[in-house]
């Protein structure tokens, strides 16, 4: 048996070899249609973890409420209602709701005139609570974050983040002073760097760590429980009824504000769900694109392999008056096709890594290229072989000898 497949087998490839370019023409289906596949899920892999990536800096476990920039109609309603935006207070108040809540944050944009930044540097200053740090994930490089005795007191000091410190050198090392509008500050901690570019996640933008500069809350020169805040952070324990939580924390914050939409609720949590499935559909629609590119090809190797046929009626008449049986010729044309297919395949795994690293160095972009990336294209290549080579095979093999001999005569 392992004669006779292999026997087919090598008759199969002197008849390719002897028609190179009709070969080669026949599988750029398939090549195109594996590159596709290939690609598509190498960059849709990437796509799918650099997402998880961003979002999951955001924290899962974590509830965003964010201040809106209101119109001038939502801030005349809201001074009518008597809402003075988020506040420290909404905190204090979240903490009585029975919410397994582990940890909670605030943080307010400044804008503050910063002294001896190179131009290619923008600092931006946040006013900060002491657990901003631990909700958010950062870790430091150098020194110490925020303390409570920094709030309380209002010390002047700072941290600073990856960007800020490498820019200012030996200035932007903890015990440095630096200028922050008209008052020095001590730098006390050097945030780690973080990657993280501009790029939109959902409804979220990622903040970029490295080019903060995080102060106490109330330092500069608003109390903290007067200005409003621009963002809170609730950090469940668990991420089991984040959902619930969710609806519980905008309700209490909604009736804290007299019903005054003034904040908006970002659950990361969430926006991973939605990204997730919005990958699934692009995965869906765009491997039915490659999938659909395999069946022309197949198409393609079936109509080359039926003209083939015509034009080696003789040989096929000659083979079975030798000896070879219906299975023989069957056999040997579905190696053709199979052969053919697997050189598509392989050229199309060249082809779409290629395709994959080129739209990665082009978009900055990850790829993520698994063994089921390169396995399961092949096997469709393979698959679509032996669907489009049967019946070429079995029309060959059903060829009366006789006739096949006297063909042309």
């Amino acid at each position: 048996m392992a004669e006779f497949f292999s026997d087919s087998v090598r008759t199969a490839i002197t008849s390719l070899a002897q028609h190179k370019l009709r070969s080669l023409l026949s599988i750029v289906g398939i090549v195109c249609g594996v590159s596709t596949v290939l690609a598509i899920f190498a960059i849709g892999a990437g796509a799918e973890a650099e997402t998880m990536r961003r979002i999951g800096q955001l924290g899962l476990n974590n509830i965003y409420l964010r201040a809106d920039n209101l119109t001038e109609q939502q801030i005349a309603r809201a001074r009518r209602y008597q809402s003075r935006g988020l506040q420290i207070g909404d905190l204090t108040r979240l903490q009585t709701t029975g919410l397994p809540i582990r940890r909670t944050a605030a943080s307010r944009d400044q804008r503050v005139e910063l002294a001896g930044l190179p131009d290619d540097v923008q600092g931006r200053v946040i006013e900060a609570t002491r657990d901003y740090r631990a909700v958010l994930g950062l870790t430091m490089a150098a020194g110490r974050f925020l303390a409570d005795r920094d709030l309380a007191d209002r010390n002047r000091v700072c941290v600073l983040g990856w960007s800020v410190s490498a820019a200012l050198g030996a200035d932007g090392k903890p015990g440095a002073l630096i200028r922050i509008g008209s008052e020095l500050w001590q730098v006390v901690g050097v945030l780690d760097r973080r990657d993280v570019d501009a790029a939109e996640t959902g409804r979220i933008s990622l903040l970029d760590i490295n080019t903060m500069i995080i102060v106490p809350l109330g330092t500069l020169g608003a109390a903290a429980d007067g200005e409003p805040v621009s963002e809170l952070i609730v950090e469940l324990a668990t991420v089991e009824r984040i959902e619930a939580a969710t609806v519980v924390i905008a309700g209490t914050v909604r009736a804290a504000h007299h019903g005054v939409d003034d904040f908006s609720v970002i659950v990361p949590n969430e926006l991973l769900s939605q990204a997730r499935e919005i990958q699934r559909l692009f995965t869906i629609v765009f491997g039915s694109i490659g999938t659909l590119s395999l069946i022309i090809g197949g198409v393609g190797i079936m109509n080359i392999m039926l003209a083939g046929i015509s034009e080696r009626v003789r040989e096929i008449g000659l083979r079975r008056a030798v000896g070879a049986r219906p299975d023989h010729i069957v056999v040997q044309f579905l190696s053709e096709a199979v052969l053919l297919t697997t050189l598509g395949g392989l050229l199309g795994l060249a082809g779409g890594w290629a395709l994959a690293r080129g739209v990665s160095l082009y978009a900055g972009w990850p790829i993520v290229i698994s063994s089921a990336t390169i396995v399961l294209p092949l096997l469709m290549a393979l698959a679509t072989g032996c669907l489009f080579g049967i019946y070429p095979a079995f029309k060959a093999a059903r060829m009366d000898p006789l006739q096949a001999l006297g063909y042309g005569e």
